[in-house]
């Protein structure tokens, strides 16, 4: 008789475990956006992109998705060759994720393109120099940051390889948001490795 206070504490913790379990999978109320962590630093193709926005992870994920079909989620990077003969170097990613609630569904970007890009080197993205950058996190509540103001990127392109067509770099800086003036979203510890294509 003793031992049932202990055995019924018992049954009583598993039952409640497992009713956890299952309105978590019914409801979907336990479906998190999942957590990443930075690709390595490479020099190889790798189709890789990821930085630190505001200290949290944000990586290139999931399939780009249309009417009709799914694609693999590449990193895409243009090397474009400009009417006065300079080349500009465009990188673009994409982030998606569908939660089990059909209605939940988070679709993101993040791009640059870098004016008079020639070789391997450091380069000051500004907007008095013409470059582009921006944060895309929600587009339909014009949220997202771009370089405008006193925003800029730093890209250090350390390989620029148009014979096996590859880049590869890294980034920071910071980017101001689109709407509000008192935003601002810190990038750190940016990288990325991907194929190279070109718009001549």
């Amino acid at each position: 008789m003793k031992t049932l206070p202990f055995r019924y504490g018992r049954m009583r913790s598993v039952t409640l475990l497992l009713l956890g379990i299952a309105l978590c999978t019914g409801l979907g109320s336990c479906d998190k956006e999942p957590e990443f962590n930075l690709p390595p630093i490479t020099q190889e193709g790798r189709n890789t992109l990821g930085f630190k926005a505001n200290g949290k992870v944000w990586v290139n994920h999931g399939d780009i998705c249309n009417f009709f079909d799914c694609v693999d989620n590449f990193v895409d990077a243009r090397l474009h060759k400009n009417p006065d003969g300079t080349r500009s170097l465009f990188v673009r990613a994409e982030y998606h994720y569908s939660f089990k609630d059909e209605k939940k569904y988070i679709s993101q970007s993040f791009s640059f393109s870098a004016k008079d890009v020639s070789q391997p080197g450091i380069y000051t993205l500004t907007p008095a120099h013409g470059d582009m950058a921006a944060l895309e996190v929600n587009m339909s509540q014009n949220d997202f940051y771009h370089l405008v103001n006193d925003a800029q990127l730093t890209l250090h392109v350390t390989r620029l390889d148009t014979v096996k067509h590859i880049v590869s770099g890294q980034f920071e800086g910071k980017l101001n948001h689109y709407t509000d003036g008192t935003k601002t979203m810190t990038i750190s510890e940016g990288r990325f490795d991907t194929k190279l294509t070109y718009t001549w």
